[in-house]
Order: structure tokens, then sequence, then C-alpha cells
């Protein structure tokens, strides 16, 4: 911004969208077109809900891989084969 002929440092915080190589911007800067500027990129922080639906889209979503069977197999073998470590409950804690 220039001010009695002195152009001033503007400071604007403003949400957007990357697409690519370009970031929409919530609203208009009032910056002519063309104007160089400098863009800190810090990722906005998910609301309750919007992790929330990240975790039910992740949960269940190995469910129907059948690379996983010989897996959970292998630990189910390597249970049976290893004996239960012995758990004291009267032990000071």
């Amino acid at each position: 911004m220039i001010f009695d002929g002195v152009e001033q440092e503007m400071l604007a915080q403003m949400q957007g969208v990357i697409d690519g190589k370009h970031i929409e911007l919530e609203c208009e800067t009032g910056l002519p077109v063309g104007t160089t500027v400098i863009v800190r990129i810090q990722r906005k922080s998910l609301t309750l809900q919007e992790k929330r639906r990240w975790v039910d889209r992740l949960c269940g979503a190995w469910a129907d891989d059948p690379s996983l069977k010989p897996i959970f197999a292998e630990i189910e073998r390597q249970r049976a084969l290893t004996m239960p470590r012995e758990v004291n409950f009267h032990a000071a804690s």
C-alpha cells in the first residue's frame, strides 16, 4: 500500500485452497494484478468433524485386503508357540 508516496508493507491473513501452483483465496486482496507477494504456507487445522470423517474413511480401509490374511495367520501362529507371560496382580506398583 502507498501512503504519502511511500510504499508500506501490507500484512494480511486469509484462507485459500491450493490447486497445483495456484492458490485460490477466499476473498479479494485489493492488490493490483501482477503484484509480487510473499506467501507463507500453513496448513489449516482440522475441525473435530473433519478429523472424525478421516477416521471413518480410514477405519476398515484394509478389511478386504487379501494380503493381510497370511500376516495375521503368522501372528496367531507365533502367539500359539509363545507361552503367555506371568502377571502378578499383588506386586507393588
